[in-house]
């Protein structure tokens, strides 16, 4: 049978795609760790590992195992964990989170210092990725939890929601309704307002929005990033609607946009926490998201 360091080496060469970074990663020497995995390898009659000049590459059967191999890894750790703590003491050791671009950072720079005052040994890891690959690094194990915009829709995942997240009116400054304190929708009509983004949820209320209140939804610039959407509202293109937690980041200190909350029917952004229902941690992710819930609650509407 496979040894458990073996299975790590072979993870860390799928990582890295590298001998020797693979080897750095693991703390080993490279003859060592090209050893191991031929041993493995020897063991399990098959190729896992593709070896060239150029570089490394994983066969369909070392592309599988790999799958495999976190799973079991992962769970190993948490046996550790089981072992190293009562699930009723303090979150400690270490914690892979996968967050998208447009959320990560924003709630992160609200939550991370109470999340370090109170859990002292937790260890956060973060890894920024689209939401599907999200959804398969958390299922085979590679990742604890997710932070996303929008609930997985995968049963075999716990969700939490943290809050609903507000947009705000992000418009040039010498715009004509900059002057004004907060924004009916009904202003709004025949302007053109810049899409964030193409997800479904947020997608189909802003589009909803738009329809309602006489104002022009374009698509043009869906799918970029939230800087991008600001910048070509500071160049005049039109406006938009930005997340609150992204406005307070960065918008409030630009010169050449303003962001102004809606004074009714703002559409909302659902932040939600996910982790697998058969995790034995489930007790420290529920008190991770609650302090998570209080950090981001002044910035939207929590449950």
């Amino acid at each position: 049978m496979p040894r458990l360091q073996q299975l790590r080496y072979l993870v860390a060469v799928a990582d890295t795609l590298s001998f020797s970074q693979a080897a750095a990663l693991c703390g080993v020497t490279q003859p060592t760790l090209s050893m191991q995995l031929k041993e493995l390898e020897a063991r399990l009659g098959v190729h896992l590992v593709e070896r060239t000049r150029a570089r490394v590459i994983l066969t369909p059967v070392g592309d599988a195992v790999v799958g495999r191999a976190r799973s079991i890894l992962a769970e190993v750790e948490h046996i550790r964990e089981l072992a190293r703590q009562d699930l009723s003491e303090l979150p400690r050791g270490r914690l892979d989170m996968g967050v998208v671009q447009s959320v990560g950072a924003y709630v992160l720079s609200l939550a991370m210092p109470d999340l370090r005052r109170d859990y002292p040994q937790l260890r956060l890891h973060v890894r920024e990725d689209r939401p599907v690959q999200l959804a398969a690094r958390l299922s085979d194990g590679t990742l604890d939890m997710l932070l996303l915009p929008d609930p997985p829709a995968r049963a075999e995942f716990y969700a939490m929601h943290l809050l609903d997240e507000p947009l705000h009116l992000v418009l040039p400054a010498d715009h004509r309704l900059a002057r004004l304190d907060q924004i009916d929708p009904a202003d709004l009509t025949g302007e053109t307002i810049l899409a964030m983004d193409t997800t479904a949820p947020l997608h189909d209320q802003i589009a909803g929005f738009c329809t309602r209140f006489g104002a022009v939804h374009t698509g043009d610039y869906a799918g970029t990033s939230l800087d991008t959407l600001r910048q070509m509202v500071a160049t005049g293109m039109g406006i938009s609607l930005l997340p609150a937690l992204y406005v307070r980041s960065d918008v409030l200190r630009e010169k050449l946009v303003v962001a102004r909350p809606l004074a009714r029917e703002a559409p909302m952004r659902r932040i939600t926490l996910a982790w697998r229902r058969s995790s034995p941690r489930h007790a420290t992710y529920l008190r991770l998201a609650g302090t998570i819930t209080a950090c981001l609650a002044p910035w939207g509407q929590a449950d």
